[in-house]
């Protein structure tokens, strides 16, 4: 690719259209979120270049969020729990926050609308069933397309206990679909995804590369307080939007800063492609 490449290891994604959208979650010194922030309070920084937000959405606006359940076989026994505990967190959610429910095996099994319906995201829970093979990369290109035209914040919860065995798309293309979709995805490992170096290092690609978190499930109770740490990070996240300089194909690092409060950490991307 043309232009300046990217450091090894740091999370880019690609601004096909002229706004380049950033979600971002700000903490304090002491790792506590920080909420109650205005537009005037952030600073973007564009390969040195300073942007203010033209578009801001606080965390008090509604967002999208995708559950991505993996059904195949070898969730069985953890399934009846993990149902348990996404029915827990349709009431963490408010009354305007869209949900919907997406399952894979060796393909995306189930696809659900976005709604604030919660009886109808329960009613889909409470219908999954375990069989098949993992399809988790063609699974997650899949639902970013169909949130692509999600407005606002947006994000996609994954959860899965195996390596990918029955994609045709590869890591590389699932992820930079995401990237393009300005989509974060929270990653939940459990089973034997724990034990696999392999799958582990694949989810944290995706969790970095988003700007998200990955979660490990040691025991299928902890699953309702990876769900609540989730959604905490969503209720209090923000959207910064800004057009940058016109580019073509060059790497461009970002980097938000909060003015006027000493300490903050603010976890986003860290770069796109312009272009």
């Amino acid at each position: 690719m043309p232009g300046m490449q990217p450091p090894p290891g740091v999370p880019t994604f690609r601004a096909e259209a002229r706004l380049v959208e950033i979600h971002a979650a700000v903490f304090d010194g002491r790792g506590r979120r920080l909420t109650g922030l205005a537009r005037d309070d952030f600073e973007i920084s564009d390969s040195g270049r300073a942007f203010a937000p033209e578009i801001f959405e606080s965390e008090e606006s509604p967002f999208s969020l995708g559950l991505l359940i993996d059904i195949t076989g070898s969730m069985e026994d953890a399934l009846p729990v993990v149902k348990k505990a996404c029915l827990g967190l349709l009431d963490e959610l408010r009354p305007n926050d869209q949900l919907a429910v997406f399952a894979f095996h060796d393909r995306l099994a189930f696809s659900g609308e976005f709604s604030t319906d919660r009886q109808e995201a329960a009613t889909a829970i409470r219908r999954l069933r375990a069989g098949g093979k993992t399809a988790l990369f063609d699974s997650m290109a899949r639902v970013s397309i169909q949130m692509s035209s999600r407005k606002g914040k947006k994000a996609l919860i994954v959860l899965t206990d195996g390596d990918d065995n029955a994609s045709s798309l590869t890591l590389h293309s699932a992820v930079l679909r995401a990237k393009r979709e300005a989509i974060q995805i929270h990653c939940i490992a459990q089973g034997a995804a724990l034990h696999s170096r392999k799958l582990m290092d694949t989810l944290e690609e995706i969790a970095q590369a988003t700007g998200s978190s990955v979660f490990r499930m040691e025991k299928a109770s902890k699953i309702g307080e990876i769900f609540t740490e989730i959604c905490r990070d969503l209720l209090s996240s923000y959207l910064l939007a800004y057009k940058p300089q016109p580019g073509a194909g060059e790497w461009r690092p970002i980097n938000v800063r909060v003015r006027k409060v000493k300490g903050a950490r603010v976890r986003c991307r860290e770069g796109y492609f312009a272009g």
